[in-house]
């Protein structure tokens, strides 16, 4: 009747000290039972127990498959709560909750899993009144989850179920009276984390019978904290020594570290590492068929990584093709599309607005993916569709995926039989009819028919078959949980969804290039002639019997991927308050013995590899155990490092097979090549088949003169927002629309102009015109280039800013040009064959008001508060310097488009132009700035032509003598020689930048060769 502590010379295997061990208890017991951390060190001891003619007196299992065997000999007749099962009540009850009863909870998946852990190594200590009774909750939400795991007591209860913790609890109260003869004794090794229960279940066979427990000479700080743990519990525990000698404690020291200097070489350095290590280990081995073993924290993801690189070097990779939930593609778009469906059902009822949802990437993403059974094209014309249309509501959007799935549907039927493609259903509305219904199942049974229908290739090129078999695996999974365990302990569907990521589907599917194995103990078949490289996990490659690769690379060996943070949560705090903490091994200890069993599963060399710096150049710290072993080594220590500079084989995966590379020197900033410079100018077939320059509009041209590379990035880089706006431009166009039916409503009724005597029924008209105009924007119906379409309350109160600056607009009209009229609304020169500096002039003019000696005075409405900027001063007037701006040969006003329709206007209509206004529609104070004949300005001018406007042309009291029809002209030559520059690809930028310049300056002109 004891417990012992033993220090062994430990390995993968049982071997020295720890087989005598076992051995003699065999001897002893006639039965042991041994305990081990995983699966697969529970295979390799089976092995080798029976390889030594130790098998039969000794059951090899997990402390998990212990249990449930005592249980189901023992135990009351209940079954054993599955990990699934006690997530989906947890689940469940707090989906039965009211959320303010939760508080301070919420119902979170981290508030699941938490409460998931707490129930699995807790609740038989949660129930015992004793223990209860002498702890006061510190806290409401300590309370809150001792209710909460109580009522997952009473449906465990209700459904026969018993959690595997209570079970041990209540094993160990029953061994105190009699222990059977199956549980006499028990010896656990490599144990990185012993909980309460199983604890007590140990020292409960401890005190009848024989337990011992197992450390490597790493572990012996551990054996202190083991010892108290079973003195808390009545046993006494002794501590001893069984070492084959120093030597045998010694780790093996690594034969490389290999260090690549930043993220862009990752790949390539770690796949011409482990090419290197295979070719050593094939020549070692004097055959083609070497097996490497390459240890990473997540094998699926580095083999998919590096695979093709691989290939490439003639080397087959092999790797466990299994996969969470989350991160599978089923997994990704369930999440993605049940967020967003929740998001635009809140929508439509009127919850949240629909900036909430809108502009629905998610959509577009689901569109394109293969489980849609749609495409990429499909998903294309959707997001430009949706992301162009504020205003398409969710009805509008449900009928859009239902439209592409009728197209896609009877694109197919068209198909012939013998094409892959022919027999896919397109299911991208059907799924996400399905989650707006709240039905899950049907989901994803609709995916589960396109991808057992998909080609493989849709998965990739690379691994698309076992992509394939990997998502119908998940999808066949899920459905199944869905139907079946949701049945078992009476959960609905709808709040199973939310315990969907702690699935897991692994299957046996091979490729050429990656195949999965699940045996990670025993190396993989090389019965190729190429080496084969095996992905693993550490605890898998510590798990292998010694010698079992040909050579081992362990990669990412960094702080972060081999952390030693100790968790620290609400469950720990709790287990504290409990009396009821898990014993530990400190992750160091632990991290050392696994290092040194994976290296010591290679016969030949073991290479540890890291990245030293991230994608920001800073520093990414190595592991503990890398510096230990470094540090071990000493000046003997084989150091190799690989910096980024080899930029063609950081980008090109077959290792630049077949490929032909240069160096090139790119132009300097701002110039373009002679190849380029025709593509600056856009040209269009005329009727007489003849390329010819493209109608310009005054807005671009005005961009050119100002800033040619504004003008370049903005109209030919385009680098503009994808997404429909709401911002000024919107709101421009919102203001042109209003300001044009409001007009052409008077003008109907009768009305020439806006007069003082009827501002009142003017004022009227145009809150009519803009109700119109507003719900037609709403409805994305306008002529302009973007309509103005609210998606909550704060844009909606913008648009209601808009009315009474518009007020203050027209009672300014009341007062201003009063001998014009009206004339021509939003006049366009499209069709006109008008030609301007020599090019071709189109755009539409917003107004133009003509008086009774036909004079006309442009118009261009600027919604914006300061309009002064736009005032114009005749050039020919000395300045306070003395200098004069029309000396200057490439003098040019910075805003020249009323100017430009100005000169249009005289041309295509006959008539005079007197004045090139901008006309300011917001703020408080509207205002008419810009250019007109001195007959119209100043003091001498008639009363109510423009108000604040002094100077015009010419400016005879100033000195200047320029014209208002001599400035049209001077505009024009000087444009004319711009212009002149953008056909020639003069693209650089403005000697004098305005502040708007700095939004494209910064844009990809700092150039190197490459």
């Amino acid at each position: 009747m004891a417990v012992h502590i033993r220090i062994v010379d430990s390995a993968a295997e049982p071997v020295g000290a720890e087989f005598l061990t076992i051995r003699r208890a065999v001897t002893a017991r006639g039965r042991v039972e041994l305990l081990t951390s995983s699966f697969e060190e529970r295979e390799t001891c089976r092995h080798a127990l029976a390889q030594a003619g130790c098998g039969l007196g000794v059951e090899v299992t997990t402390p998990a498959g212990w249990i449930a065997s005592l249980w189901e000999l023992l135990g009351t007749g209940t079954h054993l709560v599955s990990a699934l099962q006690r997530s989906l009540l947890i689940a469940d009850i707090l989906a039965s909750w009211d959320p303010s009863d939760l508080e301070p909870l919420r119902d979170t998946p981290g508030t699941r899993f938490l409460l998931a852990s707490m129930a699995r190594d807790f609740l038989p200590y949660v129930l015992d009144g004793a223990r209860m009774a002498r702890l006061a909750p510190a806290s409401q939400a300590e309370d809150l989850v001792v209710r909460l795991l109580r009522r997952y007591a009473d449906r465990l209860a209700k459904l026969g179920l018993e959690e595997p913790s209570a079970a041990a609890v209540r094993l160990a109260h029953s061994f105190a009276d009699e222990l059977p003869a199956c549980a006499s004794c028990v010896i656990v090794r490599d144990m990185q984390k012993v909980p309460a229960y199983l604890m007590d279940l140990l020292a409960s066979v401890g005190a009848a019978g024989e337990c011992t427990v197992l450390l490597a000479p790493q572990q012996r700080d551990a054996a202190l904290c083991i010892e108290e743990a079973f003195g808390v519990r009545g046993v006494e525990a002794s501590v001893e020594e069984s070492l084959a000698g120093e030597a045998a404690a010694s780790p093996v020291l690594p034969a490389l570290f290999f260090e690549v200097a930043g993220p862009h070489a990752r790949e390539r350095s770690y796949a011409q590492l482990i090419s290197r290590a295979a070719e050593q280990a094939c020549a070692a081995a004097s055959s083609p068929q070497a097996v490497v073993a390459v240890v990473a924290r997540r094998p699926a993801k580095a083999a998919c990584q590096l695979a093709e690189r691989l290939t490439a070097c003639g080397v087959r990779a092999i790797a466990p093709a299994d996969a969470r939930f989350d991160e599978s593609r089923t997994g990704a778009q369930f999440n993605a599309l049940a967020n967003f469906v929740a998001r635009m059902r809140a929508a439509a009822a009127g919850e949240i607005p629909d900036s909430e949802w809108w502009p629905a990437p998610e959509l577009s993403d689901w569109l394109a993916c293969p489980l849609s059974g749609c495409d990429a094209w499909s998903a294309r014309v959707f997001d430009k569709k949706i992301r162009g249309k504020r205003a398409m509501g969710v009805d509008a959007v449900l009928s859009e995926l239902q439209s592409i799935q009728t197209r896609v549907t009877a694109q197919r039927k068209k198909l012939d039989s013998d094409n892959p493609w022919a027999q896919v259903p397109a299911v991208c509305a059907d799924v996400v009819q399905y989650l707006m219904q709240e039905r899950p199942v049907s989901a994803f049974k609709s995916m589960l028919l396109v991808v057992e229908a998909l080609p493989a290739y849709a998965f990739g090129n690379t691994d698309g078959a076992v992509a394939r078999e990997r998502e119908a695996s998940m999808l066949k999974m899920v459905i199944a949980m869905l139907m079946d365990e949701t049945r078992a302990v009476d959960v609905p569907q709808s709040v199973a969804t939310g315990v969907l990521s702690g699935l897991k589907v692994g299957i046996s599917a091979k490729t050429s290039e990656v195949e999965a194995n699940n045996d990670l103990s025993e190396p993989a078949d090389a019965s190729g002639s190429r080496p084969v490289v095996q992905f693993l996990t550490l605890a898998a490659a510590a798990a292998a019997r010694p010698g079992a690769f040909d050579a081992m690379v362990f990669l990412d060996v960094d702080a972060e991927t081999y952390s030693l943070a100790v968790k620290e949560d609400a469950s720990t705090l709790l287990g504290e308050r409990l009396a009821a903490a898990p014993v530990a091994i400190d992750p160091a200890s632990y991290q050392r013995v696994l290092f040194d069993r994976a290296v010591r599963a290679s016969s030949g060399a073991a290479i540890l590899a890291r990245v030293t710096h991230d994608r920001q150049a800073k520093d990414i710290y190595p592991a503990a155990i890398w510096t230990e072993l470094r540090t071990r080594a000493g000046a003997a220590a084989n150091v190799e490092q690989t910096d980024e500079g080899d930029i063609v084989l950081d980008l090109d995966p077959s290792g630049t097979v077949g490929l032909d590379t240069c160096q090139v020197q790119c132009l300097p900033p701002q110039q373009l090549s002679d190849e380029a410079t025709p593509y600056v100018v856009l040209r269009q077939r005329s009727e007489d088949g003849e390329l010819v320059a493209r109608q310009l509009s005054a807005s671009q041209i005005e961009s050119y003169s100002s800033c040619p590379l504004c003008w370049f990035i903005s109209s030919r880089v385009r680098p503009s927002s994808i997404d429909a706006g709401f911002g000024n431009i919107e709101k421009g166009n919102f203001v042109h629309d209003v300001m044009f039916r409001f007009h052409s409503e008077l003008l109907e009724a009768g009305v020439d102009r806006v007069r003082p005597e009827n501002v009142p029924a003017a004022l009227s008209v145009l809150h009519e015109a803009f109700d119109e105009v507003r719900a037609e924007h709403a409805r994305g119906k306008t002529t302009s280039s973007g309509a103005l379409v609210p998606l909550d309350a704060g844009e909606r109160a913008q648009i209601d800013e808009i009315l009474p600056q518009l007020e203050r607009v027209v009672r300014y009209e009341a007062g201003a040009l009063m001998p014009f009229k009206p004339a021509y609304l939003e006049y366009s020169f499209n069709g006109l064959g008008v030609t301007y500096a020599g090019w071709p002039l189109g755009g539409r003019i917003d107004r133009v008001d003509v008086d009774a000696e036909g004079r006309a005075a442009i118009i261009d409405y600027k919604h914006r508060g300061d309009v002064n900027p736009f005032k114009l001063k005749d050039p020919t007037m000395p300045l306070k310097d003395g200098t004069i701006p029309a000396e200057d040969e490439r003098w040019l006003p910075e805003h020249t488009q009323s100017l430009i329709y100005a000169q249009a206007m005289r041309r295509a209509l006959g008539l005079e132009p007197a004045a090139a206004l901008y006309f300011s529609t917001k703020g408080r104070a509207p205002a008419m700035r810009g250019a007109a004949a001195a007959a119209l300005v100043g003091d001498k001018a008639e009363e109510g032509m423009i108000p604040g406007l002094r100077d015009g042309f010419p400016a005879a009291e100033h000195g200047g003598t320029m014209t208002f029809e001599q400035l049209l002209d001077r505009v024009e030559d000087a444009i004319a020689q711009r212009l002149d520059e953008m056909a020639h690809g003069v693209v650089c930028a403005s000697e004098d930048p305005a502040g708007r310049c700095s939004f494209n300056h910064p844009s990809g002109f700092e150039r190197r060769g490459a």
